[in-house]
């Protein structure tokens, strides 16, 4: 990671990746739709420490488990889908500023733990440590700035669409189209399920 061009390239990799609808994103966006920015900052702050952390750990190894058993990563995929397709369900019918009784944003530590059966997390993670990880001598060390890396790109991801969440909220009562809001958001979360699953 010392050399500029390969800096640059894991920026522009990571910035894509980073940025892209997935199932981080756009969980973060309707929380803060429908709960506020503020009351999803936990759920943020789980992802921007717990998704650097998955990246380290999968860089000391844990990452050929992949390779050695290829079905875990099909049952992570599916465990996901049906956790999201619970979500899009709960989606349905809310409205702004509404909320029923239990319902709350993701905790961090819950935000942290999600990204060991987010799909998207894990192709992130193993991609970063083989494309920018160096073998030999300096590996600890080229681990350490990839995840920090990560910890730096990590919050301008999560406000983004953070705030994304609160402009959909401001362009539906522009437009009256409040009452829709639990299908847009349910939708948006199939959508996520369709792209891990494809």
């Amino acid at each position: 990671m010392r050399d500029g061009s390969l800096v640059a390239a894991f920026v522009l990799a990571a910035a894509s990746s980073y940025f892209s609808p997935g199932p981080n994103n756009l969980m973060l966006m309707t929380s803060s739709a429908k709960f506020g920015i503020g009351a999803t900052v936990p759920h943020a702050a789980g992802i921007v420490f717990g998704f650097p952390l998955m990246v380290f750990v999968v860089g000391l190894g844990l990452g050929e488990i992949f390779t050695a058993y290829p079905w875990v990563n099909t049952v992570m995929r599916y465990g996901a889908a049906i956790y999201f397709l619970w979500m899009a369900w709960t989606m349905l019918g809310i409205k702004i500023g509404s909320a029923s009784g239990g319902e709350r944003p993701m905790r961090l530590y819950e935000a942290a733990a999600f990204q060991w059966i987010n799909p998207k997390a894990w192709v992130m993670a193993i991609g970063f440590v083989a494309l920018f990880v160096q073998p030999g001598e300096g590996r600890l060390i080229s681990l350490i700035l990839v995840t920090i890396g990560c910890i730096a790109l990590s919050p301008v991801s999560c406000g983004t669409w953070m705030v994304f969440g609160r402009g959909l909220i401001a362009f539906l009562r522009r437009t009256g189209g409040e009452r829709y809001l639990g299908w847009i958001l349910a939708a948006l979360i199939l959508a996520s399920v369709v792209l891990f699953l494809i």
